[in-house]
């Protein structure tokens, strides 16, 4: 089992080997394989990564391997030999993201992934080594392990716990992406909503706005719902909506601009026993 480094620097991105003592390779691999399986421990089910909640106790979730995470697979299950040495003069250099080794046979090979900080650079730090009986200063290049997985990569999925760790790694911007100006100019030209100020609108909207209007572009709903419609089954969640014309008007209040997108997100929710409006972060059927 190779350890194996995925660096992004100004030159691109690389996976990169790191060489190790035959002793530290074979502890190496009965640490990642323990780290598998306290990440897939409880975890039996597998859903879906949408963007809008965080797994249950008893679940991973999953996202589709993108063309970046399809180009790791077939560099690191090549010839690992081959690849690159990690340039342990410049160590800090190099960038590291996620520290990494390949595990299984040839057919049903998977990816098991660490996330790398800069905190784990020993030499950042003030760290005493034990020598014959007395501590001297660490000046070698050093870093720990994690003590986790942030991932695994099987069947063409990643699987993961946290989108916070996983997207400090690989470029995930496709699986979340934001409405661009231009995004903002196609959904207000939409025959069934109204943007009043546009220009302004576009200037104060933040991210989070802007993902919703990305996720409601997509989603179609403006497409198979009327204005009368959706004005119906706002106001049975207390959103009072404005049409005009038959025509959607966007609130022009940022708070409530962020519900009216909420809404038509699905992710606009109210209690059926106090009638208290929540925001939700789940769209799981049941």
């Amino acid at each position: 089992m190779t350890l194996l480094a995925y660096c992004k620097t100004n030159n691109g991105n690389a996976v990169k080997r790191i060489p190790m003592t035959n002793p530290v390779q074979n502890g190496l691999e009965a640490l990642f394989l323990n780290q598998e399986n306290a990440f897939r421990a409880g975890r039996p089910n597998e859903v879906a990564f949408d963007g809008d909640w965080n797994p249950d106790e008893d679940e991973l979730l999953t996202l589709v391997v993108s063309q970046e995470v399809a180009n790791i697979i077939a560099v690191a299950t090549g010839n690992a030999l081959a690849l690159p040495v990690i340039d342990t003069a410049h160590f800090e250099a190099e960038n590291i993201r996620a520290l990494f080794t390949v595990a299984g046979n040839d057919g049903a090979q998977r990816l098991l992934v660490q996330r790398f900080t800069g905190m784990q650079l020993l030499n950042r730090k003030r760290a005493l080594l034990l020598h014959e009986n007395n501590f001297r200063e660490l000046t070698e290049p050093a870093f720990t392990l994690g003590a986790s997985l942030c991932c695994v990569v099987e069947n063409g999925l990643i699987k993961f716990d946290s989108y916070h760790n996983l997207r400090a790694i690989f470029e995930l911007t496709e699986f979340y992406q934001e409405a661009t100006d231009a995004d903002i100019d196609a959904i207000a030209a939409h025959a069934s909503i109204n943007i009043a100020h546009l220009a302004a609108f576009k200037e104060e909207a933040t991210q989070t706005l802007r993902k919703l209007i990305h996720k409601v572009m997509y989603s179609g709903v403006l497409d198979q719902h009327t204005s009368q419609e959706i004005q119906t089954r706002a106001a049975a969640t207390g959103l009072a909506l404005v049409l005009d014309n038959g025509i959607l008007q966007v609130p022009e209040d940022k708070a409530l601009a962020r519900q009216f997108f909420r809404f038509l997100d699905d992710s606009l929710y109210e209690a059926p026993l106090s009638g208290q409006r929540y925001v939700t972060n789940s769209k799981r059927a049941i």
